[in-house]
């Protein structure tokens, strides 16, 4: 069973998540723009990058509530190898 307004928090929490890390991402590639540091920076500017794609997936995607009241429940024979 879900409750809609812990589903509602949770998704405000990742948009929340997801906002300030567009920030961090902006203020980030400014210094390195303005310091001549893109080279040294990029390691992190790439990880930002990396970590909003990862996000932007899972704001636009189902919440796994969602995703595992639709899957089929798992039998004993799925799990032998």
């Amino acid at each position: 069973m879900t409750i809609p307004y812990l589903e509602s928090a949770y998704a405000r929490k990742l948009a929340h998540a997801y906002v300030a890390l567009a920030l961090a991402q902006d203020e980030a590639k400014r210094y390195a723009s303005e310091h001549s540091a893109h080279v040294a920076l990029c390691p992190l500017l790439t990880s930002l990058d990396v970590t909003a794609e990862l996000l932007e997936e899972i704001l636009e995607g189902p919440s796994p509530e969602a995703v595992s009241t639709q899957s089929q429940p798992m039998t004993c024979s799925d799990m032998l190898m």
